[in-house]
């Protein structure tokens, strides 16, 4: 990546180094660096290297908890069926896995179910609301997904199943009919902390159910580890909640390992757990993904709620090769697409690339090579049967969600994050959605993309890292 601009943090004050360094006994230039970080005091301090389980928020103070607890609470005690669905990526499944494993151990009878990314595609599809009815299921929880979903919840409420919705995505100016949303980004939600991952909107749901049973809360923290590999993968903020359930997590997964996850590092060849959450999206992340981007999903829970070294193995090398697969098609798609994109002008706002049969299971992962390539948004679509499907990345500076929103009529359905979208649309519209997508994020930009930027708080002398730094 060109032109990088390297952008210094605010010095802090020196009497207030002075100050944290001698309450918290810590070096002037940790002490400096937590300054920046925002800690003022010895107890934010603390609470920072140390995060305590016990600062996590009532999670009744999130909008439609008490509704999603009575009903499943209701479903406990009827003995009904409950399907438990989720997205293909890491997110989606960490959440399938950790929320069917609970409720299995509640002898709850569960159908976990991950959609297929051909043929069914992001979020709850018609298949698995069929699916659910087929299976006798009565409620049906989404997991990493369903904000956005109304035909297909529509289906399922005529069908008779109340849908739990757990879910971190923005929602639409309306929301899908349901039993209960739980969504921290929706209005009139009171939660405090607004940043969880899917997992982590999964995770509220069973601490609610926990203190209403009346249960201890280790039967929740047993899945802190899963928890973490949602954090690392789906690149959520290490603040608030999150860092107390990674820090919690990578201390889960580190002590206690679970079959799948050893049996994954096993057959990689790598040596030893990652040591924190952003290594995970460099290690087990990949490989959890590869089962949806080729494969199926599916696969992945299975072999996080593996209870055994045999069967976990098995699943374990199934996964490899599905990764190894998803790297070759990596490779051949990026160079078609960086093809494409060389030969486009070098001063526009955004990249449009597209090629017939492309896979979908990679388009994301060609998105963000094509900006490392080209330091700007990018849109990678596949064509296939007259309809484009794709993936969107961005940069800083750019909400590619809000750009997305602008172009709704051009598309059949999105969704996503500032920093990531889906999205489909017809093949014919291709030419004028492109150009509405450049506009729109030229419009954000006053015509420039800003320069990537590397922010740091300090220079210092090599000497001075000493292990207390670390």
């Amino acid at each position: 990546m060109d032109n990088l601009e390297w952008k210094p943090a605010l010095a802090p004050n020196f009497q207030q180094v002075g100050s944290l360094s001698q309450d918290t006994g810590l070096s002037p230039l940790v002490a400096s660096l937590l300054i920046q970080r925002g800690m003022a005091t010895a107890e934010d301090v603390h609470d920072f290297l140390d995060p305590s389980r016990e600062k996590l928020h009532d999670p009744f103070l999130m909008k439609d908890m008490d509704k999603a607890v009575a009903r499943i609470m209701k479903a406990i005690d009827r003995k009904e069926r409950i399907m438990v669905y989720g997205d293909y990526d890491v997110d989606g499944t960490t959440s399938v896995a950790m929320v069917s494993s609970f409720l299995k151990g509640l002898q709850v009878q569960v159908v976990p179910y991950v959609p297929m990314r051909y043929g069914e595609g992001y979020g709850v599809s018609p298949k698995g609301v069929e699916r659910a009815k087929v299976s006798g299921c009565t409620v049906l929880i989404t997991l990493d997904c369903g904000t956005k979903d109304f035909e297909a919840l529509d289906a399922a409420a005529k069908a008779g199943i109340d849908t739990i919705v757990c879910d971190h995505h923005l929602p639409a100016d309306t929301l899908p009919q349901t039993h209960a949303l739980l969504n921290p980004k929706q209005d009139e939600c009171a939660y405090p902390f607004k940043e969880l991952s899917g997992a982590g909107v999964a995770f509220k749901l069973l601490s609610g159910l926990v203190s209403t049973i009346g249960l201890t809360m280790s039967s929740v923290y047993d899945h802190l580890d899963l928890l973490a590999l949602s954090i690392g993968a789906d690149l959520v903020d290490i603040t608030g909640e999150n860092r107390i359930l990674a820090h919690h997590g990578m201390r889960k997964l580190r002590k206690t390992m679970r079959p799948g996850i050893r049996a994954m590092l096993h057959v990689a060849n790598i040596d030893r757990v990652p040591n924190t959450v952003r290594d995970i999206s460099f290690t087990l992340g990949p490989r959890i993904n590869a089962a949806g981007r080729v494969g199926h999903a599916l696969k992945a829970v299975e072999l996080l709620m593996a209870s055994d070294d045999n069967t976990a193995y098995e699943l374990a090398y199934e996964l490899e090769s599905m990764n190894q697969a998803r790297r070759d098609l990596d490779e051949d798609m990026t160079e078609e697409a960086l093809a494409q994109m060389a030969e486009q002008p070098a001063g526009r706002c955004c990249t449009v690339v597209c090629g017939e049969g492309w896979h979908r299971g990679v388009l994301g992962i060609v998105a963000s090579r094509l900006v490392e390539a080209r330091y700007r948004p990018t849109i990678v679509l596949s064509e296939e049967n007259g309809l484009l499907m794709g993936s969107a990345r961005s940069v800083q500076g750019v909400d590619i969600h809000e750009a997305l929103e602008e172009c709704r009529s051009y598309l059949e359905q999105f969704g996503g994050h500032p920093m990531a979208a889906g999205l489909q649309l017809r093949s014919d519209q291709l030419k004028e959605f492109t150009i509405a997508i450049e506009k729109s994020i030229a419009k954000q930009v006053n015509g420039r993309i800003p320069a990537p930027t590397i922010s740091y708080h300090l220079e210092i002398d090599l000497n001075a890292m000493t292990p207390e730094v670390f």
